[in-house]
């Protein structure tokens, strides 16, 4: 038969023995949690701007840039038998507009705009592509 052994009840504060061994950093895991808590803070950030920006950029894709052409200012002061060839790049100006995403408007239909709106008469229009002077 086995001896029984003295039971020995856990040591007490204030007792040799009783402190709790930790590695040292630690700090029971509260840096863990921080550093986790700031990834979850930044991650549904970064969620909810990815969210509230689908809806403005669907609206954008449905509200093309608008230009007004003066077709009526681009004319004035042409000889009559330069006149066609000026309406004739006047509309492929504005072909080229169209075909980079623009809505192009004459100018006589707008009651009132904005002046940065208005292309000037004679102005060249960049594509989309194309870099400013």
């Amino acid at each position: 038969m086995r001896p029984e052994r003295p039971t020995r009840s856990p040591p007490t504060r204030g007792e040799p023995g009783s402190a709790v061994v930790r590695s040292p950093g630690t700090g029971d895991g509260r840096w863990l949690w921080l550093v986790l808590g700031l990834l979850a803070a930044g991650g549904a950030g970064y969620l909810g701007a990815v969210l509230a920006e689908r809806p403005l950029r669907a609206e954008l894709a449905l509200r093309p840039p608008v230009i007004l052409l003066d077709l009526a200012d681009a004319v004035r002061g042409v000889p009559p038998g330069a006149l066609d060839a000026r309406v004739a790049d006047a509309r492929a100006q504005a072909k080229r507009l169209a075909a980079g995403g623009f809505l192009v408007l004459d100018a006589q239909a707008v009651i009132a705009a904005p002046p940065e709106l208005y292309l000037a008469a004679g102005a060249k229009a960049q594509s989309p592509g194309e870099a400013a002077p």
